[in-house]
Formats: structure tokens, C-alpha cells, sequence
């Protein structure tokens, strides 16, 4: 009797677990397919906001910008004449990204290819080589970021750009100018460096300094070699008026991050690294030989 009894609890304890087991699994499938929209429209968001601020679309307090000054958006992007820009709004941001930012693939001699041309699923390729990054690939991954007005000129280009931090990999996006060499605009959207060291790449402060630099090395003539002028943007260990003064090298280095010389270095090598497969095109766009369709 005694073991009916223990035998009848065993298998009510049991079958009250199995329930709320199967209760709370059917929830967090619900919850998790539920999220599922929300997580997709948020990670689209974030990715487009850095994508313009690499563009100088968008600045870091979340006003947009037109050629250096706050602007607002009635259709396409207008100077703002007043005192209290108002900031961005999350609609205005993905429109102003559809209707400006276009991804591309890149071959290896330079040339500008459509997804649709190349035959690939543009969700495919960012699934399938985001986490290595795409310099490496015979297609390269490139944004196309359209003028504000139709224009077969292109305003500028953003080139991802990813390589190895201090514990793991680092993610940005640099935006280059339609002439294939000045920086519109840097962002580190994706590291895990050490908070108040490495970590200081990701801080808009820091960021700032790559505004308006070139990433073709000037000689110490101040004459550009774009065929074989190192590429890329160095981050010194000091200053960059310590380091270079007036030389014309100052034109392509950012003042360094003190304690973060691992960091520093990583940046410096994801930058070279990035950067150089993309080096017939960007020398096709210096000599304007990039056009779009308007």
C-alpha cells in the first residue's frame, strides 16, 4: 500500500514537472517568435544609423547633416535655419537610408557590380561572411551612399572594416568621399575592448579625429602615389603634433589611446588590411571614373 502510495506521488511530482516544463517551453518559443520582428527592426536600425554616421549623414547627437551643417529631412535632406535642430526621427533614418545607401560588390580590378549582376542574395552574402569580413572575397562588400539630389556622382562610399582586438574581433565602418581618398566619417560599432581603455574607440570623441583624412599616405613632397602610397589611417601612441608635427604624414594619423597600445595596433592593422583590396577602386573613383544610376 505504502508503495502504491509512493509510486502515485512519484508520478505526480513527475508529471507536474514535465507540465511546467512543457509550459515554459511553449512560452519562450512564443515570446522568442513574438521578439523575433522587433530584435530584426532594431539591429536594421542601429546598422543603418552607424552606416550614416561612417557617411557624415547623421552626426553623434542624432541630427542629420548636409554638407557639414544640421539639416532636416522633408523628402531629401534641407539646411535647418533655427536654433533647436529637431533630432532625427527612426522613419526619417531608414528612409534617408533606402533612399542614399546602396549596397555593391567590388571586384578585384575595381569594378562596381550589383547584387542582382553577381547573382547573390545580398541576405545570403552578410550571413555567410560577416564575421571574417569581405576584403578578403573576389566580391567585395562596398555601400554606395547617393548624392542628396540625382546625381550620377556618387557622394561617397562606407568600407566595413574588421581584424582582432585585445580579446576579440573588432567591427567599423570608414566613409570615403566620391574623390576615392578623404574620410567622411569613422565608426566602431562592434568591439569588446577594455572599458576606459581600448574601449575608447567606440567613443564618438575619439571617432571625430577621422574626419577629413586622407587614407592615401602623402610623401614627405605632400605628393600622393596612388598606386603605391600605403593606405589606411594610423593611430600613433602619442599625439599626432608629437608624432608627425606639420609633416604631410599628420594628414593621415589620429592621436592615439594611452594604455590601449594593443588596441592601437589592431586598429592600425584592421584599417591596412581593409583598405588595401579595395585600392583599384578607390583609385577609379579618385580619377571619377565611379558613376551610378540616378
Amino acid at each position: 500500500m505504502v508503495d502504491q502510495k509512493q509510486s502515485f506521488s512519484n508520478f505526480r511530482t513527475i508529471s507536474f514537472v514535465i507540465i511546467i516544463c512543457t509550459v515554459c517551453a511553449l512560452t519562450l518559443s512564443i515570446l522568442a517568435e513574438f521578439l523575433k520582428k522587433p530584435q530584426q527592426d532594431a539591429k536594421e536600425l542601429y546598422r543603418s544609423k552607424q552606416l550614416l554616421l561612417a557617411a557624415n549623414i547623421l552626426d553623434y547627437t542624432g541630427h542629420f547633416v548636409l554638407d557639414g551643417k544640421i539639416a532636416t529631412y522633408n523628402g531629401y535632406l534641407t539646411p535647418y535655419i533655427g536654433s533647436s535642430p529637431p533630432l532625427a526621427k527612426t522613419i526619417e533614418i531608414l528612409e534617408v537610408f533606402e533612399q542614399r545607401v546602396e549596397a555593391r560588390l567590388v571586384d578585384d580590378a575595381g569594378n562596381l557590380i550589383t547584387f542582382k549582376e553577381a547573382g547573390i542574395r545580398l541576405e545570403d552574402y552578410l550571413r555567410d561572411h560577416s564575421k571574417l569580413g569581405f576584403s578578403h572575397l573576389p566580391l567585395k562588400l562596398i555601400y554606395v551612399v547617393k548624392s542628396n539630389t540625382p546625381s550620377k556622382t556618387p557622394y561617397g562610399y562606407v568600407i566595413p572594416v574588421n581584424g582582432y582586438g585585445l580579446w576579440d574581433a573588432i567591427y567599423g565602418y570608414l566613409g570615403v568621399s566620391h574623390n576615392g581618398d578623404t574620410v567622411l566619417g569613422m565608426t566602431w560599432y562592434d568591439q569588446k575592448e577594455t572599458p576606459g581603455l581600448g574601449g575608447e574607440i567606440s567613443l564618438p570623441d575619439w571617432q571625430k579625429q577621422f574626419f577629413g583624412k586622407v587614407i592615401f599616405q602623402k610623401a614627405l613632397s605632400g605628393q600622393t602615389n596612388f598606386e603605391r602610397a600605403p593606405l589606411g589611417i594610423k593611430v600613433v601612441k602619442t599625439t599626432v603634433k608629437e608624432t608627425y608635427g606639420n609633416s604631410p604624414l599628420a594628414n593621415s594619423a589620429v592621436d592615439g589611446i594611452a594604455g590601449a597600445s594593443i588596441t592601437v595596433s589592431s586598429v592600425n592593422e584592421a584599417l591596412r588590411a581593409s583598405l588595401n583590396p579595395y585600392r583599384p577602386f578607390l583609385i577609379k573613383a579618385h580619377q571619377n571614373e565611379v558613376t551610378i544610376d540616378d
